[in-house]
C-alpha cells in the first residue's frame, strides 16, 4: 500500500511532468508508474501480473497462458504458495516456463524450483526449456542437473530442451518449441552472434503458415531478429530481468545482461511481423546482485485469440 509521503511524492513529481505532457500521455504516465510501484519499493517485496493479448488466424477458440521466468530459487511464501495462488486466479491453459528457475552454480540447491514445478502441474500442462542457468549447471554439476531434470519431469513438466510437442489446447492444435542455446550466447561484455542457420541446426527449419500455433521458448530476447526469421507465431522470453533499471515513462529495459545500455528489446510485447508476437518477463528473482529499479518483479498473462477484424490491430 502506498503511503501518505508517496503520495504526497507523486502529486508534487506529477504536477511537474504534467507540464510536459498532454492529459492523455500524463493519464498514461501515471498509470504507469503506479503498476511499476514507483514509490512504494515492492520490487524486494512482491511481484505484478502483467497481461496481454495476441491474435492469430491459426486460432479458432481463445486459451490463456501464463509465463513464468527467471525465478532463482526466489521464494513467495510457504513452497511458493503465493505464486500458485496467482496463476490460479489467472485460469491458465498452458503454463511456459522460460528458464533460470534456478542459481547456476555447482553448490545451488534446486528443491524451490522442483516443488514449484510441481505445484504449477497441478494447475495446467507445464512447459519448461532451460535458460543459462540450468545450462551452466549442467556443465558444472552434471549429476545435480540429471537429478534437477528427472524430477522435473517426474513432477510431469514437459522438459523440451531444443525440442519440440504438439498439443491440443480449447480445441486449437498447438506446437511448443524449447530452445536452448549455448553459454557461448551469454558472454558478457560481447554482442552475440546468431542466425537463423544455428536456430535451425537447434530446433529443426522455420515454422510455416501449415504449421499448428507455434510457442517457441527462448529465453534469451537478444535475438529477437533471428526468431523473427524462425516465425513462431508467439515467443516467450526472459533473461534480462526486465532490463534491471527501467525507464519509469514508457517501460523500456534500460540495461542489458551483456553490459551495454538500451538493448533494442528485454521486457513487454513487441510485433516481430503479422500475427508474430515476442513477450519478455521481467522475471520473479534475483541472483547475486538483486537490483531492480522501476521494475517489479512479475509473472505475465497471455491471452491468444483468433484473429477477428476488431482485434487486428489491437494484438
Amino acid at each position: 500500500m502506498t503511503s501518505d509521503a508517496s503520495r504526497r511524492s507523486f502529486t508534487s513529481t506529477g504536477q511537474l511532468i504534467k507540464l510536459f505532457l498532454s492529459d492523455a500521455e500524463f493519464r498514461n504516465t501515471k498509470e504507469r508508474l503506479e503498476n511499476l510501484n514507483y514509490y512504494s519499493g515492492r520490487e524486494y517485496l512482491d511481484f505484478i501480473v502483467t497481461r496481454y493479448e495476441v491474435a492469430s488466424r491459426k486460432i479458432n477458440t481463445p486459451f490463456t497462458c501464463v509465463l513464468i521466468s527467471d525465478l532463482h530459487n526466489k521464494c513467495y511464501g510457504e513452497d511458493n504458495g503465493t505464486i500458485l495462488d496467482r496463476v490460479r486466479e489467472e485460469s491458465p491453459d498452458i503454463i511456459l516456463c522460460a528458464g533460470d528457475l534456478i542459481v547456476g552454480q555447482p553448490d545451488s540447491p534446486f528443491k524451490t524450483a522442483v516443488k514449484l514445478a510441481k505445484g504449477l502441474t497441478l494447475i495446467a500442462p507445464v512447459y519448461f526449456a532451460n535458460g543459462n542457468h540450468e545450462t551452466e549447471y549442467r556443465r558444472y554439476a552434471k549429476p545435480k542437473y540429471a537429478a534437477f531434470v528427472s524430477k522435473m519431469r517426474h513432477a510431469g513438466v514437459h522438459v523440451l530442451n531444443n525440442r519440440s510437442q504438439d498439443t491440443e489446447i480449447c480445441g486449437n492444435k498447438i506446437r511448443v518449441t524449447g530452445l536452448e542455446v549455448s553459454l557461448e550466447k551469454y558472454i558478457k561484455f560481447r554482442k552475440p552472434d546468431c542466425s537463423l542457420e544455428y536456430l535451425e541446426h537447434k530446433i529443426g527449419p522455420c515454422t510455416s503458415e501449415n504449421d499448428p500455433y507455434t510457442i517457441l521458448i527462448a529465453h534469451n530476447p537478444e535475438f529477437l531478429d533471428v526468431y523473427r526469421q524462425w516465425k513462431a507465431d508467439l515467443t516467450v522470453s526472459g533473461h534480462y530481468h526486465g532490463g534491471v533499471v527501467r525507464d519509469p515513462f514508457f517501460g523500456r529495459a534500460l540495461l542489458s545482461p551483456y553490459g551495454y545500455v538500451f538493448p533494442k528489446f528485454g521486457v513487454g510485447k513487441r510485433t516481430l511481423s503479422d500475427e508474430h508476437f515476442i513477450i519478455a518477463s521481467a522475471g520473479l528473482g534475483d541472483h547475486t546482485i538483486p537490483l531492480r529499479i522501476f521494475n517489479p518483479r512479475e509473472i505475465v498473462t497471455i491471452k491468444v485469440k483468433p484473429l477477428t477484424d476488431d482485434n487486428r490491430t489491437e494484438a
